[in-house]
This record gives C-alpha cells, sequence and structure tokens, in this order.
C-alpha cells in the first residue's frame, strides 16, 4: 500500500491523473478485463496455482495497446547448492509465479509483443542479497 500512495503522491504532485489498485491477483474477479493502460508487478509474490490464475489475470487486465512490466529478483543465485547446516533458504522461488511463466505465456501469445527481456545488476550499495533483477515489459497488440 506505501507504494501505491506514494504513486498516487507523486502523480498528484504532476498534476497526472492515476488509478492505482491494490489486489490479491488469485481472485477470481482480481482486476477488470482490459481494462488498464499500465499493469505492473514488482517482486510480487504470487502463489502459483495449478490453474495460473495470478498469470492470467494480470494478463487480461491489460487494455490492448497497454503495457505489462513484471520486475523481479532474479533467482539464479538462489538455486545454487549450499550447506544447509550452516545456511537456509529465504523461500521456495518455484512456490512463486516467476518471470520465466509469464514471458511463457507471453510468447505464446500471438496477442503479446515483448519490448524488454533482460537481466539487470543492482546498483553498487543496493540494500539486498539479490545481486540482479529481471525485467519484462510487453505490449498487448491493439485489436
Amino acid at each position: 500500500q506505501r507504494a501505491l500512495d506514494r504513486v498516487e503522491g507523486e502523480a498528484g504532485r504532476r498534476g497526472l491523473s492515476v488509478r492505482c489498485l491494490r489486489a490479491d491477483a488469485n481472485t477470481l474477479d482480481a482486476f477488470e478485463p482490459a481494462a488498464f493502460d499500465l499493469v505492473t508487478a514488482h517482486y510480487a509474490s504470487i502463489p502459483r496455482t495449478p490453474d495460473d490464475r495470478g498469470m492470467r489475470n494480470l494478463l487480461d487486465a491489460v487494455a490492448p495497446g497497454g503495457r505489462l512490466l513484471f520486475v523481479g529478483h532474479d533467482i539464479e543465485a538462489m538455486r545454487a547448492p549450499v550447506d544447509t547446516r550452516t545456511h537456509s533458504r529465504p523461500f521456495d522461488p518455484d512456490a512463486y509465479l516467476r518471470l520465466d511463466d509469464v514471458r511463457a505465456a507471453l510468447l505464446d501469445s500471438p496477442l503479446w509483443e515483448l519490448e524488454v527481456d533482460e537481466k539487470r545488476p543492482r546498483p553498487e550499495g543496493a540494500a539486498s542479497h539479490h545481486v540482479h533483477d529481471v525485467i519484462l515489459r510487453a505490449r498487448r497488440v491493439p485489436v
């Protein structure tokens, strides 16, 4: 909620009109279909479901001509072997929606154009145990 409050505050300061929505992506009617020019998920912890509901809801919420921006932690380093007697993993990344899932869904659909798909290093001094971020931006093809 804090991030949404900041977005709304900055938009107001700039005289822009934005509508922010906070919702559980896995609920049946999480978002209005094809209603948003920008749908963004930054470091979202969306539990994976057998029907991929959260991902489908995110993709379906983007209006034709709109964009999806998905930013997450690069989980490659989390897959490296560790001595579990001295170190534990913070969570199971495979339990949550991953950029790989979103990328595959976009590439399988003629409704999407992939614009950005890359790994970016964190700036020096960033307060995080993650080294890189992964960024995916796609445009839903206008009808």
